[in-house]
């Protein structure tokens, strides 16, 4: 049943009694534990679905720089979640992320409308990396062509003495 929630603008859901909200929830992740990304992400996916929620999008962003330094560290792996759940649910959620030493910082946010189509970070992101690669594809390219050219002009300098020797032995 969809009903509007009396203390607030949110929408809720009333499932077997126990009311289902939104949530969007961020994490980073310590980047010498960055592997541990999908595991938190799978693990809290998992908290979710138990209850009874529903997993509308999880995101692993990867590794990104900080804006400004977390713990000394300077970038970190991003995970998203947009999730449908319980206060029992995000209870554990938040409860996990406080006893997971790889998770430097967390937000969970109440959301009104579910989002499942991929965050700007994650499109940024791959943006980024295409650029990246573009770039080194680039720069592979014009080393290549230096090197092409260095060989050229060593067959121009090589020919060049050849025939410099050709017409010293004619001239002999």
């Amino acid at each position: 049943m969809l009903a509007p929630c009396s203390t607030s603008n949110t929408w809720e859901i009333l499932i077997k009694g126990k009311i289902m909200r939104n949530y969007e929830i961020v994490f980073l992740v310590h980047p010498d534990q960055s592997d541990q990304t999908p595991s938190i992400l799978s693990k809290l996916d998992k908290i979710t679905k138990d209850s009874g929620g529903k997993v509308h999008r999880s995101e692993n962003i990867g590794n990104r720089k900080l804006a400004y330094p977390i713990q000394d560290q300077f970038k970190a792996s991003y995970g998203l979640l947009n999730i449908e759940c319980n206060q029992e649910a995000i209870n554990e959620i938040k409860n996990s992320f406080k006893f997971n030493d790889s998770i430097i910082r967390n937000l969970v946010l109440a959301v009104k409308k579910v989002k499942s189509d991929p965050s700007a970070l994650l499109v940024q992101t791959k943006e980024d990396n295409e650029k990246d690669s573009y770039q080194e594809a680039r720069e592979a390219a014009n080393k290549a062509e230096e090197e092409e050219a260095k060989e050229a002009s060593k067959q121009k300098v090589e020919k060049a003495a050849e025939d410099i020797v050709e017409v010293n032995e004619e001239n002999k």
